[in-house]
């Protein structure tokens, strides 16, 4: 089970309540076999952009959805490796509604049936109307070949 401080928690929720009513995400990191978390990582919700330039391709917007640049996610996800460190969480929040794996959020995660990063959680942070509902962790589960939901508040 991953440890979460508080104070990263709350860095968290005063990410997700700045970009309300769009969604906001980004990246918890912690030393590689340990299961805590040492570094939070707000990233640009790049959605918006993708949609003007590509509206077929992400019908959505931001207010609905999220997408960190794959680039960026890769940069973190090296920077934590050459550091002896390894990203441990994709966050994202839901802007009024639960905070619940979507269809959408499974998609992304298992491109192909099989999670891009089995060892990562998910976390989804509920902000409604502005304020914290809950949030909830993700994680896979290899013997059920599904995600399992941790309540975390």
């Amino acid at each position: 089970m991953l440890i979460i401080c508080q104070e990263t928690l709350d860095q968290i929720v005063a990410h997700a309540k700045s970009h309300y009513p769009n969604e906001a995400c980004g990246l918890l990191i912690g030393e590689k076999g340990k299961n805590s978390v040492t570094e939070f990582v707000p990233i640009k919700n790049i959605y918006d952009e993708m949609h003007a330039r590509y509206p077929e391709t992400y019908p959505r917007t931001a207010k609905t959805a999220y997408l960190i640049d794959p680039k960026d996610q890769q940069k973190y996800f090296d920077e934590a490796e050459k550091s002896g460190q390894e990203v441990k969480v994709i966050y994202h929040s839901h802007t009024d509604h639960d905070a619940y794996f979507s269809e959408e959020d499974r998609l992304v995660a298992t491109p192909w049936g099989e999670p891009t990063y089995p060892s990562v959680s998910y976390l989804v942070v509920s902000i409604w109307k502005g304020e914290l509902k809950e949030i909830n962790e993700f994680c896979w589960n290899e013997k059920i070949k599904d995600f399992t939901e941790r309540k975390i508040l």
